[in-house]
């Protein structure tokens, strides 16, 4: 047997195990409980609702007036602007004016050692009145029954934490091509049940755009200080919860959230770039491992193809068409759950080979001079920001 058939079966076997994580959480992926039935509890638990919020001009006023307008009434729905320099804060004015229950508070200048967005969260958290606290991002729009349903969803499964899969708005070329990537991980490499059900911290996961908590599991894990300097603070604070012994979920909430991460094929770069490397805790060799699993496992299947056609090999051509159908059915279950277009079958190439030019950048920013970037700030490895 030759080496290169010897490779494609490998690859194969590790495309067919993908394949059956997928088929297995098309059905077993965790889901929001329907609002029908829930009704209005007669003595309902404050909830806060809470949003960093840092030159979020495009998206903020939407995200904030579905938050506003729940139909759980005893809510506080906090906004902090972190020294926006775009409209932000006067669109915060306005809306606070309109809705007595939205607070809109500045933050303060960022410590050393913290990242952004964490810091962000812990001064929201230090407001918070409510015993559930929701944190969600500003590029977030929000069905009016969320939060009875999030609250129903953690009473009836007993949990400290979940956070939800969105509903991915859609626009340029870049966002079809790249966004979807993080449903693959979500959705290939994990049976969600272990989430729930395993106490392995390993076996955890999350989604920062979206995390529900017990505020007596928040404080208990120290908020979001114990993940103060990390660019991938969801994970990290995911697992902090797991490891204090608590039960944590990532639930499919398509259709009580929906989210516009980016709108252009820049933004789309600089923005994974930002978390890639980081969310391996700056594990070189990991990360290489991963973008090269990347690359052979969702690229060169299409020049493997070509070139067992060209040199008539049919065992190896059929190898590789077999780990390109395989791809494709991964992304068409995607789609289906997620409620995605049903074309995105046909981009995971595309996408592997994007994922791993976005991995590359994201090690290339950890080395430079500046760090990561991201809305005007840069952090090194050790999540120190610079200006």
């Amino acid at each position: 047997m030759s080496y290169l058939l010897a490779y494609n079966l490998v690859i194969a076997a590790i495309t067919i195990a993908l394949a059956l994580v997928s088929i297995y959480n098309l059905r077993r992926f965790a889901r929001m409980p329907s609002s029908k039935g829930l009704g209005v509890a007669p003595n309902e638990t404050l909830v806060s609702i809470l949003v960093p919020a840092r030159n979020e001009e495009r998206c903020i006023e939407a995200c904030v007036r579905s938050l506003c307008e729940q139909d759980h009434k005893n809510t506080e729905v906090i906004v902090l602007n972190d020294a926006s320099t775009d409209a932000t804060g006067e669109i915060l004015t306005r809306l606070a004016e309109e809705f007595p229950h939205l607070r809109v508070i500045e933050g303060a200048p960022l410590p050393n050692g913290w990242v952004g967005k964490s810091w962000a969260c812990q001064q929201l958290s230090i407001q918070a009145r409510g015993e559930t606290l929701i944190f969600t991002d500003a590029d977030t729009t929000h069905r009016p029954d969320m939060v009875r349903r999030a609250r129903a969803y953690m009473t009836q499964n007993n949990i400290a934490l979940f956070s939800l899969v969105p509903y991915q708005v859609l626009g340029s070329i870049g966002e079809h091509i790249v966004i979807p990537m993080v449903h693959v991980l979500y959705f290939a490499y994990l049976p969600n049940d272990l989430i729930l059900q395993n106490k392995r911290v390993s076996l955890s996961a999350a989604n920062g755009q979206f995390m529900c908590f017990t505020r007596d599991a928040y404080e208990k894990v120290g908020g979001h200080e114990s993940v103060r300097s990390t660019l991938v603070e969801d994970v990290f604070l995911a697992k902090e919860v797991k490891r204090a012994g608590l039960r944590i979920a990532l639930v499919d909430g398509t259709d009580a959230v929906e989210c516009r991460m980016y709108t252009n094929a820049r933004e789309v770069t600089e923005g994974f770039s930002k978390n890639f490397f980081p969310a391996t805790n700056y594990n070189l060799p990991l990360t290489v491992l991963f973008l090269v699993h990347v690359l052979t496992t969702y690229v060169l299947p299409l020049p493997m193809a070509v070139y067992g056609f060209v040199i008539g090999d049919d065992r190896i051509m059929g190898l590789a068409l077999l780990q390109l159908g395989l791809g494709a059915l991964i992304r068409l279950l995607i789609s289906k759950r997620f409620s995605m277009p049903w074309w995105h079958m046909f981009l995971q190439p595309l996408t592997g080979l994007w994922s791993t030019i976005i991995g590359v950048n994201s090690i290339r920013w950890a080395y430079s001079r500046t760090g990561s970037r991201w809305k005007g700030r840069s952090y090194d490895t050790k999540g120190q920001s610079h200006a």
